[in-house]
């Protein structure tokens, strides 16, 4: 797919020095990336559709992927999935997170990417999952994995007040695919709007 063309971003704050060039053991959420290093964090919040129906088998192969490229990247992350629908949140220093979005919008695993956020961070939402993965089923209905209470103490673990992209995750992650489906249709409608024009000229 042509990744230049196929990429929206809405509604995402300013994230200085990254651009659009852009199994596994419980974690310890508080175990967090110390400031003394004064490495600059950022995150990417994005969603994406599905290609075509992949089996788990498929999708346990992306996670796979993705978890080595990390950790060469000093990215971590997770990865949801719902309805042929992708969230996916990266957090890293900028030319790693830079380095993965770039592989990631290459993917023809899927298009249509729409960037919701673009932050800077303190430390680390997911210190210790070089990509965490969950399927959810529709409406965020699905069975629990063995998984399920580290994540969800990752994503909760905060006495201050919830970023925009915890914000986005916990709620794909309680409603699925419906959480973003308004997004997702905007983008299809301005794509196509985009190719009418095109085949106009």
């Amino acid at each position: 797919m042509d990744s230049s063309s196929d990429v929206a971003t809405i509604g995402h704050r300013a994230c200085p020095g990254v651009t659009d060039q852009a199994d596994m053991q419980e974690p310890d959420c508080s175990d967090t990336e110390p400031s003394a290093f004064l490495v600059p964090l950022y995150a990417i919040v994005y969603v994406s559709t599905a290609a075509r129906e992949l089996s788990l088998g498929e999708l346990r192969h992306l996670q796979e992927r993705a978890q080595v490229r990390n950790v060469r990247e000093q990215v971590t992350g997770i990865l949801l999935f719902s309805e042929g629908s992708f969230m996916q949140y990266l957090e890293g220093p900028a030319e790693g997170l830079a380095s993965v979005y770039g592989f990631i919008k290459a993917d023809p695993h899927h298009y249509g990417i729409v960037d919701l956020v673009r932050e800077p961070i303190r430390e680390r939402e997911f210190s210790d999952w070089a990509m965490a993965f969950r399927v959810v089923g529709a409406m965020g209905q699905s069975s629990e994995t063995s998984q399920d209470e580290a994540l969800m103490r990752c994503l909760l673990s905060t006495d201050e007040p919830v970023s925009a992209a915890r914000q986005q995750l916990l709620r794909f992650w309680n409603r699925g695919r419906s959480s973003v489906a308004s997004t997702l249709d905007q983008f299809s409608s301005e794509r196509a709007r985009r190719v009418r024009q095109a085949r106009a000229k």
